[in-house]
């Protein structure tokens, strides 16, 4: 456990700035993952190109500890474009901050849906990137939790 919590803290270190640098904000990091929401504070239009070069940067960093220390992960980047609830939640003495709804759970079953290394958007997402990002589609794509089939794309690192 000491050590996955110092190759955790090592690829956070690289990954925050990378967040912060594209305006992206922190919900909760969860052992190796991290949910990132952007265009909830202020308005960010170009929120999808943010959210895609950041979750590049993130598998980047990835690939990059990855070839430095043999045997470390590769990890995986899901991106949804939509409506969430953005708040506080808990009981009176304990709460936290909080985004939840459908987009933030498709964002998290996209990342399952793709290998390591790899960043899969929606395809709401894809409709703001498709101008000015290259990927593969996966077509319509089984998601957990969902009954209905999700357009999904691998997106390329250009």
């Amino acid at each position: 456990p000491t050590e996955v919590l110092a190759m955790l803290n090592e690829y956070w270190a690289q990954v925050v700035p990378a967040i912060d640098a594209a305006g992206g904000v922190i919900e909760h990091f969860a052992g190796d993952g991290v949910m990132v929401i952007f265009n909830a504070v202020g308005d960010q239009s170009d929120h999808a190109a943010r959210a895609a070069t950041t979750g590049l940067s993130i598998v980047e960093v990835g690939r990059s500890l990855a070839a430095a220390h043999v045997g470390r992960p590769r990890f995986r980047v899901g991106i949804n474009t939509g409506l969430a609830v953005v708040g506080d939640i808990g009981a009176a003495g304990r709460r936290s901050f909080a985004v939840i709804g459908d987009t933030t759970n498709v964002a998290a079953r996209l990342a399952a849906v793709g290998s390591p290394g790899q960043v899969v958007v929606a395809g709401a997402t894809w409709e703001q990137l498709h101008i000015s990002r290259r990927g593969t589609s996966l077509g319509p794509t089984a998601v957990k939790g969902k009954r209905t089939m999700v357009e999904a794309w691998i997106l390329a690192s250009t």
